[in-house]
């Protein structure tokens, strides 16, 4: 739940736990929106189900907020454009960039007063990678098949390479014994 004075946010998550985040104090009306999608992305809403991930929102939420305000920007959602905002996302880490992102992208599905353009970049490509949560899905039977086919095969190339090696060693002769022909120079 959002609570206006002082700005904050409650949480009920399924396990029965709550939590506090205070965001009082942020300087520009930002705060508060970026709060309003966050709300949207908190259990039963979204997916956000612990205070750790809630809390790892409301630092992003004061980043972006204080971060803006030193560069003089006072508005809110509403008033950012899409270059500001790719200009702070960029200088972001993944985390935070994303938590941003999902954020702006839940303010303005739900209230839709964004400039244009902003949901598409909310909802866009990360301009920092971020690290792979989810375990791939498992190869199957087919795709082990073909994994086992190209391995058998690599090792069956690379141990006939080296007995033609080991054949060719035994068979070879010193060049001072042998024979051999001294190398040209191509300069």
């Amino acid at each position: 739940m959002l609570i206006d004075q002082p700005l904050g946010i409650t949480c009920v998550f399924s396990d029965g736990s709550r939590a506090a985040f205070s965001l009082d104090g942020l300087p520009n009306p930002l705060a508060r929106q970026l709060a309003t999608g966050l709300v949207d992305l908190i259990h039963p809403h979204g997916t956000a189900d612990s205070a750790c991930t809630v809390n790892h929102y409301a630092q992003a939420i004061r980043g972006m907020v204080r971060t803006l305000a030193a560069q003089g920007f006072t508005g809110g959602l509403d008033q950012l454009r899409r270059g500001r905002l790719a200009e702070y996302l960029m200088g972001c880490s993944g985390g935070r960039e994303a938590c941003t992102r999902a954020m702006v992208e839940a303010f303005g599905q739900a209230d839709g007063s964004l400039a244009d353009g902003m949901l598409e970049l909310a909802a866009g490509r990360n301009f920092n990678v971020q690290p792979n949560h989810h375990a791939l899905p498992p190869y199957s039977e087919t795709e082990w098949q073909r994994l086992g086919d190209l391995c058998r095969r690599l090792v069956e190339e690379s141990y006939a390479a080296h007995r033609q090696a080991l054949t060719a060693v035994a068979h070879g002769q010193h060049p001072a014994e042998g024979g051999g022909t001294p190398l040209r120079s191509r300069c």
